[in-house]
């Protein structure tokens, strides 16, 4: 199940209005995350949904998505991603084609939504006022995240 804590929803209220859907608040955390390499706590609460939304075409990207998460955790592992058995073997854990989503309930949707609320506590710590204005939002966002992927040894 993809979480945000109630919290960190309520962190976007002034421009709550600009999505579509909750998950796109879910998304923007989840990239940040991704971008700086920074996880906090799997929230216990906070249920959004199971599956990727059509909306704004989740579907369609999520394979994309997935590979996000599965590089920034081989990397974080070690892992070289060339050794294809080692790859396979460690990164199978996060998926279970079972799932709607593709992500496996132990360990897939928890490192994803450890990644969504890091991405939000970056957010929340780099601006300490809630955001009000949609367009000063997604710049200050777009400057953020490029500030945080050429940071991270991950990405570069």
């Amino acid at each position: 199940m993809f979480r945000l804590t109630k919290d960190n929803r309520s962190w976007f209220q002034g421009i709550s209005k600009n999505f579509k859907t909750q998950f796109d608040m879910y998304y923007l955390c989840l990239m940040m995350g991704l971008a700086a390499n920074h996880k906090s706590n799997a929230p216990d609460t906070g249920d959004l949904i199971d599956y990727w939304p059509k909306e704004s075409s989740y579907d369609n990207h999520s394979n994309f998505i997935i590979g996000l998460i599965l590089l920034a955790e081989a990397r974080n592992f070690g892992i070289n991603i060339a050794n294809k058995e080692v790859t396979k073997k460690h990164l199978n854990t996060f998926l279970d084609p079972n799932e709607h989503a593709k992500l496996s309930l132990k360990i897939g949707f928890k490192e994803a939504n450890r990644y969504a609320g890091g991405g939000c506590e970056i957010m929340r710590d780099q601006w300490q006022q809630k955001p009000n204005l949609f367009g000063v939002f997604l710049k200050n966002y777009q400057e953020e995240l490029r500030k945080q992927l050429e940071n991270n040894k991950n990405f570069t």
